[in-house]
C-alpha cells in the first residue's frame, strides 16, 4: 500500500503538478500566434487616410512632403518594438512549457499590456485623424488598417495565454500541497 502511495506521490510532483495545473500546448500556442500577429502587425499598414475619388498618387504630385501620412505600418509607428514584444511573447510561451507557468504568464500578461496600450492609447487616435492631409486635401478620410486589428488580436492572445499560465499555475500548487498533507498521518 505505501508502495502505491509513494508512485501516485511521484506522480503528483514536479510533471504531474504542470500537466493538471495549467494546459501547457494551449499556453504555447497561445503566445505563438500572439507573436505571429505581433510580427505580422509591423509590416502591416496601421493606419491610413484615402482621398475621396482620388488615390494617394495625387498627395505625392501635390505635396510629396505629405504622402508619408498616406499610409502608415506598425514599423513606422513603433520602430521594430512589436518586433520585440513579439519575440518576448514567444520565449515567455516557451518558458511556459518548460514549467516556468509563473513567470511565463506573467511575462505574456506584460506584453498584452504593453501591446493593447499602444494600439488603444498610440494608435487608436491616429487610426481617425487625417492630420495635414485633411487640411490640404478635402474629403480625405482616416481608418484603421489591418496592423492595428492584428496589434489588438496579438495583445488579447498574449493576455489571455498569461491569464491561463497563471490561473492554471496556482490551480496547480493548490493540488501539489494538498497530497503532502493526506500523507503524513499514514506514517
Amino acid at each position: 500500500m505505501q508502495r502505491s502511495m509513494g508512485a501516485g506521490k511521484g506522480r503528483s510532483s514536479g510533471g504531474g503538478r504542470r500537466r493538471e495545473g495549467a494546459p501547457l500546448g494551449a499556453i504555447l500556442a497561445l503566445a505563438v500566434a500572439a507573436a505571429v500577429a505581433l510580427l505580422a502587425a509591423e509590416f502591416a499598414t496601421v493606419a491610413s487616410v484615402s482621398l475621396e475619388g482620388e488615390s494617394c498618387t495625387v498627395i505625392y504630385d501635390a505635396s510629396p512632403e505629405l504622402a508619408d501620412r498616406c499610409s502608415l505600418s506598425g514599423f513606422e509607428r513603433h520602430g521594430g518594438a512589436l518586433i520585440l514584444l513579439a519575440l518576448v511573447a514567444a520565449g515567455a510561451g516557451f518558458a511556459a512549457r518548460t514549467g516556468a507557468t509563473t513567470t511565463g504568464g506573467g511575462v505574456l500578461v506584460v506584453v498584452a499590456v504593453v501591446v493593447l496600450g499602444l494600439a488603444l492609447f498610440g494608435d487608436l487616435p491616429v487610426t481617425g485623424e487625417t492630420g495635414a492631409i485633411g487640411l490640404d486635401f478635402e474629403g480625405a478620410t482616416a481608418k484603421p488598417g489591418p496592423g492595428f486589428f492584428l496589434e489588438l488580436v496579438g495583445g488579447v492572445l498574449a493576455l489571455a495565454a498569461g491569464l491561463l499560465a497563471l490561473l492554471g499555475a496556482r490551480s496547480g500548487n493548490a493540488g501539489a500541497s494538498a497530497p503532502t498533507r493526506r500523507q503524513r498521518p499514514a506514517r
